[in-house]
């Protein structure tokens, strides 16, 4: 697969995004027939969800945040243009390959304060602009992933940089560290892995000899491996004809029902 090199992300200063009238928080709920307590409090929600999500993941586009608070786009675009202006949130456009560049949205130390849970420890957020495009596409993908599941049941969700933190201050090392890792409706604790492109069998026989080993420590109950439409079948075909895999330094035997431990679905655009 051919390799864009897009150009990296432009920082905007939140107070070049702004130039038209501001608006009182109230008016940013359309809603004429609603008193001026409840627009304030539906509006405070949805503030405080979209700085807790963004606490959580780091960046999100405007997308995801108009379907993590099920809300038209106009309506998102005028709340984080409000958070920009209150200095809540940072604006960056990225070119991550498609047509046109995205805007992407990262919480400010002001807008990670009012997010935090009380006791919580002051996260470390990666800069936008020290991220590649490709990983930037990659948790995009991924958020609209965790989205689509928090809407069946699913919940917990820790990305892979929030694992890697955990893991490096109890100092402890794992073989894999998924992209997210969760918790299922019925309450087991499964991995999530989104694959843009697919890997050489050969590596696919190492990660599965470690999702093994994980499974062996009972910290994982299952795999789940999503990938772009017309993709998840022929994954699966993939996993499927893998006969010996790495696991320790040393290569074994691959059964049908370790096999099962993974599943295979496809982002829903």
């Amino acid at each position: 697969m051919q390799t864009i090199n897009p150009a990296p992300p432009a920082i905007i200063p939140a107070k070049d995004i702004i130039k038209s009238k501001k608006l009182a928080p109230a008016n940013l709920i359309i809603s004429s027939k609603l008193p001026h307590a409840q627009k304030m409090a539906i509006f405070e929600s949805r503030k405080r969800k979209v700085l807790r999500f963004l606490l959580e993941e780091n960046y999100s586009s405007l997308e995801n945040l108009a379907n993590l608070t099920k809300t038209p786009k106009q309506t998102v675009l005028r709340l984080t243009k409000h958070l920009c202006e209150i200095n809540y949130l940072t604006k960056v456009e990225v070119n991550i390959g498609l047509a046109r560049p995205i805007s992407v949205f990262q919480p400010t130390n002001t807008g990670i304060m009012f997010a935090m849970l009380e006791n919580e420890e002051l996260p470390e957020l990666r800069e936008i602009s020290k991220v590649n495009s490709v990983t930037i596409y990659h948790d995009l993908k991924l958020q609209q992933i965790r989205l689509k599941l928090e809407a069946e049941g699913y919940i917990k969700f820790q990305s892979s940089w929030q694992l890697t933190k955990i893991l490096r201050k109890r100092q402890e090392k794992v073989p894999k560290i998924p992209d997210y890792t969760c918790i299922n409706p019925q309450g087991d604790k499964i991995a999530i892995e989104y694959e843009r492109t697919i890997k050489t069998k050969k590596r696919y026989q190492e990660i599965i000899g470690q999702y093994l080993d994980i499974k062996e420590r009972g910290i994982i109950k299952q795999v789940i491996y999503y990938t772009d439409d017309g993709f998840a079948d022929k994954l699966k075909q993939l996993f499927q004809s893998v006969e010996f895999v790495y696991r320790k330094g040393r290569t074994e035997k691959c059964l049908a029902e370790q096999l099962s431990y993974f599943k295979f679905a496809c982002v829903i655009n």
